[in-house]
């Protein structure tokens, strides 16, 4: 059976309103449910034994991260399952202190989609390690890319079904890890064995975690030092870079934000990210600024490990940026392992969508239909409403309009208001 974010893909080049309400309409069909679920329920139970299980997430960098999410409710209940965890190597920084991880595969190479040669080492690792279970929740790895491997395999239509009726409702939470912990709690009540912990309800999602090291926060520690940064500054981190023109804030649109903010004598530095897919955006932005605006401008160095942006931004009193991976980074709850040392975690994420859906991959504290993110601080997200905009436009990959509308009706008083005050409030 095809995916249904397959789909998605091949109908999102039409971006027609129709099919967009016939997406919604499949997923929200409780016959299509149970359908689905009897065939998750029958491919588990040809499982024999199960000792070996390995996660397939999508393969973008803040995907590894948010799909940490299923992992934490999977050794919940089964703590003596060696769990396995491929996804993109770039990610691996990120995820290789992860306690609930007991081997880590960071294979994926390509961006968007899987490449050939992912999928071949994909299937070579699942035939080499001999997994009794393979739960694929990655949309763009189809059932039948994976038919010939000798695991029982999950496909991620079920999953995904669930997110688009969610956001389809306009009242529940859409958000991807939130229905990745919601999806694991109802798996876990047919999966194989008796489970350690039996739960009449799902308790509530604690939200992302990033696991790191001590040598990491010292690191950063000296590093902050070497960038003049002072801890006890009043810092706003602001990120310019996405991975795609559809959910890359405009360029007028950052060069106003980033004079409001500063020009707010509430805020002493800004760190402006380095460019990696639009290299230079953050050299072309501080040309906008004139003096003496421009001297509270740090820039990060563009080979900052990608570990490293966890406690740097967590030094920060706001993150803003678009929908990218830094986003999903700033707003996970920051654990220090064996250490006495503590982040703060109160970084008020300030994330601005366009493409894509904030009720999907963003951070909203002020809405029961978004997720918060677990941070000590609010998070808030502002996003395009385009007459164009549908469900189609969140696969942006396949997406090539002439004309981008997708920030259409976002204004940037609104967002620089809500920034100044919140420091204000500080």
């Amino acid at each position: 059976m095809p995916s249904l974010e397959k789909i998605v893909r091949i109908s999102t080049k039409l971006a027609n309103r129709n099919v967009d309400r016939f997406i919604k309409f499949l997923a929200a069909n409780p016959n299509f449910h149970n359908f689905l679920k009897k065939k998750e329920v029958q491919e588990l139970q040809e499982v024999d034994g199960l000792n070996r299980i390995l996660l397939i997430p999508d393969i973008n960098i803040g995907d590894a991260l948010n799909f940490q999410a299923f992992i934490a409710v999977l050794k919940q209940f089964y703590p003596q399952i060696e769990l396995s965890y491929v996804y993109k190597h770039k990610a691996f920084p990120l995820v290789k202190d992860n306690p609930h991880i007991d081997k880590n595969f960071p294979l994926f190479t390509s961006s968007g989609v899987p490449s050939s040669r992912d999928l071949n080492n994909l299937r070579s690792l699942i035939r080499n390690h001999h997994f009794e279970l393979v739960l694929n929740l990655c949309p763009f790895i189809s059932h039948k890319e994976l038919k010939s491997v000798p695991s029982v395999v999950i496909s991620p239509v079920r999953f995904i079904a669930n997110i688009i009726q969610a956001y389809s409702s306009k009242n529940l939470n859409a958000h991807i890890s939130y229905q990745l912990d919601r999806f694991a709690h109802d798996m876990m009540k047919f999966f194989p064995g008796n489970p350690k912990y039996s739960q009449s309800t799902d308790p509530p999602f604690p939200g992302n975690y990033l696991y790191t090291n001590h040598q990491l926060y010292q690191k950063t520690q000296h590093m902050m030092k070497d960038l003049n940064i002072d801890p006890k500054a009043k810092i706003v981190f602001f990120n310019p870079d996405t991975s795609s023109f559809y959910t890359q804030i405009p360029f007028p649109f950052q060069v106003q934000l980033l004079k409001g903010i500063l020009s707010d004598p509430n805020v002493d530095l800004v760190l402006l990210n380095a460019g990696h897919n639009f290299r230079g955006i953050e050299k072309r932005l501080k040309d906008e600024i004139s003096f003496p605006l421009k001297r509270k401008i740090i820039l990060i160095p563009k080979n900052l490990p990608i570990d490293m942006f966890g406690p740097l931004i967590d030094e920060s009193e706001i993150f803003i940026s678009g929908d990218t991976g830094p986003l999903h980074i700033a707003a996970a709850k920051k654990v220090i392992l064996n250490s006495e040392a503590r982040f703060k975690n109160s970084t008020a994420v300030v994330d601005i969508f366009g493409a894509t859906s904030p009720r999907i991959y963003g951070y909203d504290s002020f809405s029961d239909k978004y997720q918060s993110a677990p941070q000590n601080s609010p998070s808030k997200s502002f996003e395009g409403v385009p007459p164009c905009k549908n469900l189609t436009c969140t696969h942006k990959l396949s997406k090539s309009c002439t004309n981008i509308r997708c920030f259409e009706g976002l204004k940037v008083e609104e967002v620089i208001h809500y920034c100044r005050e919140y420091l204000a409030r500080l």
